[in-house]
């Protein structure tokens, strides 16, 4: 699991950082986003199983998707606010041997019981569709 975490953080600031950043065209970076919104939602409805069967193929045995939702999502209950602080494109990703688009898409979320969260989802272009290959949300703590 610690594994699984760590190499989560890893690919999503291997993005953030990386030397091989790409230029999406604005109705692929509309296509990420969408992706990105339709998949939050089946999360906001408390879908966790749907969510983590609809995650790209190649990290859905990864880890426990549907319990890791549960058990991080669920508790801060209904979004009140979601908007999209920050995104970045490149074209490699840690465990990914192929080259190809990903995104990552940070967003600024509250919650009914937590005011202030960070929200992260890689999206990987497999195809023709965008497909989330990685989540992770962070209770920002004062």
């Amino acid at each position: 699991m610690l594994r699984t975490t760590a190499l989560a953080v890893i690919g999503v600031c291997a993005i953030a950082c990386s030397s091989n950043a790409v230029t999406l065209s604005p109705a692929e970076e509309a296509a990420a986003r969408d992706a990105a919104l339709q998949w939050l939602q089946l999360v906001d409805s408390g879908n966790y199983k749907i969510a983590a069967a609809q995650m790209a193929e190649q990290v859905r045995g990864s880890r426990d998707w549907a319990n890791y939702l549960a058990s991080h999502r669920a508790p801060l209950s209904r979004v009140n606010k979601r908007t999209i602080a920050e995104v970045k494109h490149a074209s490699t990703f840690p465990g990914d041997p192929e080259v190809r688009p990903h995104t990552m898409m940070r967003f600024k979320t509250s919650f009914k019981e937590k005011a202030e969260a960070t929200e992260e989802i890689v999206l990987t272009k497999m195809g023709c569709c965008w497909e989330v290959s990685g989540y992770s949300i962070t209770a920002v703590t004062r």
